[in-house]
This record gives C-alpha cells, structure tokens and sequence, in this order.
C-alpha cells in the first residue's frame, strides 16, 4: 500500500509468503517497509534458504531506505534472536523493538508477533510518525484477532500511522481514529491469485492453478463449511485453464470431437432408455392419467483415465469439482430430459441441438478449426454455463444417467 508522506512515498506490505516476486511495486516508492510473514505460508520451521531468497530479493530493491519487522513465521527471530540478526544485509534496517529517523520521519518496529508476543523491550515513543509491528491491535482491521496490550500502547503512544499485516482477509484496507491511521498491508490475498497472462510465463500460470487447486481440495476435504470458499476459486481456474486451451487450441479439437461424440451416445442412450421407461408405465392403467418422466446425466464418478495429469490427488480434485457444481449448474447433471413432451414428441436432434447450422460455433475458437463438428447442446452447456474447465470433461468418457418418475393418481377419461 502506498503512502505519501512528507515528500516521499512509501511502500508498506506484509504477508508475502514466498510470492515476492509478484509484488508489484511502485517505481517511484523510495521508502519500503516489510511488517513480516515473508516466509511460505506452509513453513514454520526455519527454512534458512527460503529466507535468505526474500533477503537477498529485498535488499536488490530500489529504495532509499528499505525497513523490516519479522513477522510470526519468521520463528528464527524467537528461536535463535542473534543468530537471525547477524543474517540481515546492512542495506535493510531490522526494527526489533526499536526505531530509526529518516529525514524527519521516525519509524518504531515492535515485536508484536501473534502466538509470540511477550511484551516489548522498550516502550513505544509518542508521536512517532509510524508504528510498525507484524500483528494488529484489538479492534482494528483485526477480525477478532488483534493483541490487547499493543491496542493500549497505540493508545498511550498515538503513533500517526500503524502499519501492520497477519490478518490476510483485512488486508489492503484502512481505517482511522481521532489520532491514529491503521493500515493492513497484507497481501497475501492478492498475490496469491495474482497471474501474468498464459502466453507471457506459463510456468508460473501452472504453478498458480496447481496453487487453486490445492485449496480447493483441501476445502473440500477438511471443512464442508468451506463450501463458498471453493466455488469461488472455480471461476479463476476455469479462466486460467482455457486460456492456455485457445492458445493451443488447434491441440485439443481431436479430442473434443471424441468427447462430443461419447457425449452424444451417453444422450441417446438415456433418451433411449427414458423412452422405453416411460411406454411401459404409460401402459398401466393403474397409474392414473397423469406421468412425468426426468432423466439427468452425469459424469462418471471416477477421474477420467484418459485425462493427461494423473497423480494421487486427482480424485479428490474431481470429486471437489463434481460436489461444488453440483450446488449450482450442475445439480441436475450435464442436462435433463423430461416426458411426455406433447403429441410430436421431441427429436433426439433438437434435443441435442445439432440440427442447427450454429452448432459447430465455440466462443474463442477458431471457427476454421471447428467447421467440421456438430456440437451438442449439452457441450455449449458445460463450457459456458458451468465452472469445469475445458480438459475438465473433454477427457471424460464415462457417464451415468438417473431417471425420476412422478406419478399422479386421478380419475381415468371417461372414454378409457
């Protein structure tokens, strides 16, 4: 977050968990400030290279002054205080219950780690332009979280600015007192889910939607709450995934003409079948005069063999993706059929739609390439109106259908 500030501008973050190098930034910040947690999020052992990764990163930065506060998961200052200090390049400045004046700017880093505090050495001097400490105060940008005994010293002290982080879901937000300006500069949220278009780096695209994915099976398989957590992730991995299809679209069409033409025999199949279901019921005279018939089709429950990523999580990804869907768009299925349909009945053909001249037609394809095909209905369905990703289903080769009857008993036709 940016500040301007007595003729300089500084850039204040947090929370950057090993995604430093997405943060963006601005040229033209000649202060910088880190309030901590620069560590992955997964590592709270001592991960010596990983920190001296976000060091050596920091220190090359260009700034006239360049300020850090350890956050909670930088343990080592807890563990070994010493040790961690002697690490830092003399191009930073290690605030540690300490402080430093910069051309008529005074910064104060205390030690307010959440789960480590233990009160500071020193206490904070009043009036200083900004406080900076890992942790938040109670009751500000805090979700419930924030240490009362730093609310007290900001209280007593009336630092102008307070910059901190640790809550991700505050951060990039402000709000202030009669005396003091609270900013979270916490930016883990948006980093991580922060992407450079496909074409320009690929790798780190993949590595972001491996990231997504990751949440969203460890959503799905630890806390059913998490429910709006992970559905929300869907849009962007859907977006991110079909990116990279159109770019290397021209790889792909075989294989949607093969899942389009399974897809249409899994369709006739269950129409079939709902036909012949629905006749014979129609027969009995028993059942009164009113029948209604819905069949749905599903994918199969089981991760397509033929998709190309196979590892030991892929089921849990597919099962994560099938429950979430099944919440919205997908909760009757890939499409549902339903009789009786009138006296003309309704051809497999317009029920498919592939008896249109527009069938062939793929938002963001090449219409070169897909002149040929006669894509169903049910395939527009799946690509524009559910959050599965293209090489979701197009590896699919396995569905099920359910068929649902409600029967009505009345009164017969006088004339029956």
């Amino acid at each position: 977050m940016l500040i301007e500030y007595k003729n300089h501008k500084i850039f204040a973050f947090s929370d950057t968990h090993g995604l430093n190098d997405r943060l963006e930034i601005p040229k033209d910040a000649d202060i910088l400030i880190c309030a901590g947690d620069c560590l992955k999020e997964d590592n709270m052992v001592y991960p010596h290279d990983d920190f001296l990764r976000f060091l050596n990163w920091y220190s090359h930065l260009d700034a006239k002054i360049k300020i850090y506060v350890p956050g909670n998961h930088e343990i080592y200052f807890e563990m070994h205080p010493e040790e961690a200090m002697q690490m830092i390049p003399s191009s930073i400045v290690l605030l540690e219950d300490s402080g430093i004046e910069f051309d008529g700017i005074s910064f104060f880093g205390a030690a307010c780690r959440p789960w480590m505090f233990k009160g500071t050495e020193n206490k904070v001097p009043k009036g200083v332009d900004f406080l900076i400490t890992h942790g938040p105060a109670e009751g500000h940008l805090d979700n419930k979280a924030g240490c009362q005994v730093l609310k007290k010293m900001i209280e007593e002290s009336k630092p102008m600015y307070h910059i901190f982080g640790h809550i991700h879901e505050e951060g990039g937000k402000i709000e202030s007192t009669e005396t003091t300006i609270y900013y979270n500069v916490s930016m883990y949220n948006q980093l991580r889910y922060h992407y450079p278009p496909m074409k320009d780096n690929k790798e780190l695209t993949h590595g972001i939607i491996e990231g997504i994915e990751e949440d969203i099976i460890n959503m799905y398989l630890v806390d059913d709450s998490e429910y709006e957590g992970g559905k929300c992730l869907l849009p962007l991995r859907k977006k991110l995934i079909n990116e990279n299809v159109l770019i290397h679209q021209e790889d792909y069409i075989d294989t949607i003409k093969e899942f389009n033409d399974c897809l249409t025999d899994a369709l006739r199949e269950m129409c079939d079948r709902a036909n012949r279901i629905y006749a014979d019921v129609s027969k009995n005279k028993e059942y009164g005069n009113e029948i209604k018939l819905k069949a749905s089709l599903y994918f199969g429950k089981h991760y397509p063999e033929a998709h190309p990523v196979q590892s030991d999580d892929r089921q849990d990804l597919w099962d994560a993706l099938l429950y979430y869907q099944c919440h919205d768009a997908y909760s009757s299925g890939i499409t549902t059929y339903n009789l009786p349909r009138g006296a003309c009945g309704y051809p497999f053909e317009l029920f498919t739609g592939m008896n249109g001249s527009s069938s062939n037609k793929i938002e963001g394809f090449d219409l070169e390439l897909t002149k040929d095909m006669k894509l169903t209905d049910q395939f527009h369905y799946l690509y524009n109106h559910t959050e599965f990703a293209l090489t979701d289903f197009i590896y699919v080769r396995d569905f099920y259908s359910e068929i649902n009857i409600n029967i009505t008993k009345g009164a017969e036709d006088d004339d029956e």
